[in-house]
């Protein structure tokens, strides 16, 4: 009866991911929360952010609860121990080789907890409920490759699940780690001095993995600062670009959620740091004056909740035009799309009495890098008016 209760208990916890990962419209934050109720994803974030909302102060009380309680989280409310569970039990006769190997996912959570110190969690991206929750952008893929991206985490662990049975759940999942650290703290205080020889090398081993999360956290972060050539640019109200990679979860919510399809996941413009984060494309439409969907749904603060005037404020990048290729410019025709499409009055057209020509001016006081002058321009190939990221 008790493992009835158990798996029921599971079952609705499945259940209820699933709704909030496909939230109705008069909710459409609601997927933030699968995220944030992950102990080890409310402690980075906390630590990282230095500030505590609403979900992540449900996932701190889930951690302390974690204390007294072992792993009692991956039994009954892991929406995606259930998952794994099942495939593993209809997967391949178990061979139980990893079962001398150490626990990796408590390693790799004092590393990203200690990188967390320095703003930079650094595998906070492999959270089981991130890894969820981003197969959900499959549904509002817009080919092939944004769908195989959208599945490729959950389809790596449950693969794992099926060869290799409870290997990620045991050994690899931080998260697990997360609560297996949460509970030696009860047994350190049950124990004493009683195992002090154990105690002391287990805290020497979690010392050299902190100062290695700070040692990697605080390079990582300023080499993502000083990037500057070819940097992409980030959905409305993401945080500064050095700490931007380490807070992402890649969970797609933003993804899913932009009604213009813009956001995608990275694929290496911005390096192995940044690799499946979100960052901005205009190809069909530009970044909508009246919407703010992609800042409230991030779980992790790596897109900042904006309201709708502080939305329209926020500079996503600047727009720059190219004299050799605007229409107007040369000579070619009349134009004046890029004046027409800008929803901030930012565009006009000057006349230059010496060189005899009109061209397009930005006014980077009011433009916000929104992309409206980007689609709107008419030459094919290279646009004339573009998009990039601001290097000061």
């Amino acid at each position: 009866m008790r493992v009835k209760k158990h798996r029921l208990v599971q079952t609705v916890c499945f259940a209820a991911a699933g709704l909030l990962l496909w939230p109705p419209a008069f909710w459409k934050s609601a997927s933030k929360y699968v995220v944030q109720i992950s102990p080890f994803a409310a402690i980075c974030d906390a630590i990282a952010l230095r500030s505590v909302s609403f979900g992540l102060g449900a996932g701190l009380v889930l951690a302390v609860i974690a204390i007294f309680r072992r792993r009692w989280f991956c039994k009954y409310a892991c929406p995606v121990g259930l998952l794994f569970d099942g495939v593993s039990r209809i997967g391949l006769e178990k061979s139980g080789w990893w079962a001398r190997c150490p626990n990796l996912g408590r390693y790799a959570a004092i590393l990203t907890i200690a990188g967390s110190v320095a703003g930079y969690p650094l595998l906070l991206w492999m959270d089981p409920l991130a890894v969820f929750s981003s197969s959900f952008a499959i549904r509002t893929a817009g080919n092939a490759l944004s769908a195989v991206l959208a599945v490729l985490g959950l389809s790596i662990l449950i693969l794992l699940s099926f060869t290799s049975g409870s290997v990620w759940c045991a050994r690899l999942c931080p998260l697990g780690g997360t609560l297996d650290l949460l509970a030696s703290i009860k047994k350190w205080f049950e124990t004493g001095g009683k195992n002090a020889p154990a105690l002391a090398a287990e805290g020497r081993r979690s010392f050299i993995l902190a100062a290695a999360g700070l040692a990697i956290a605080l390079p990582a972060r300023s080499l993502g600062a000083t990037r500057r050539e070819n940097a992409p640019l980030r959905p409305p109200g993401a945080t500064a670009e050095g700490i931007f990679g380490g807070l992402c979860l890649r969970c797609g919510n933003c993804v899913r959620s932009c009604p213009a399809k813009i956001i995608r996941a990275d694929i290496g413009q911005a390096g192995a740091a940044g690799l499946f984060a979100p960052i901005i494309r205009y190809e069909t439409t530009y970044c909508l004056e009246d919407c703010t969907a992609c800042t409230q749904v991030c779980p992790s603060g790596a897109i900042q909740s904006l309201e709708l005037p502080e939305k329209k404020r926020y500079v996503i990048g600047e727009a720059l035009m190219d004299g050799a290729l605007c229409v107007l410019a040369l000579g070619q025709r009349d134009c004046d799309a890029c004046v027409r499409a800008c929803p901030f009055d930012a565009v006009h057209i000057h006349w230059d009495e010496e060189q005899y020509i009109a061209y397009p001016i930005v006014d980077w006081k009011k433009c916000n890098g929104c992309g409206a002058c980007e689609i709107a321009c008419p030459t094919f190939g290279d646009k004339a008016i573009r998009v990039w990221k601001k290097t000061n």
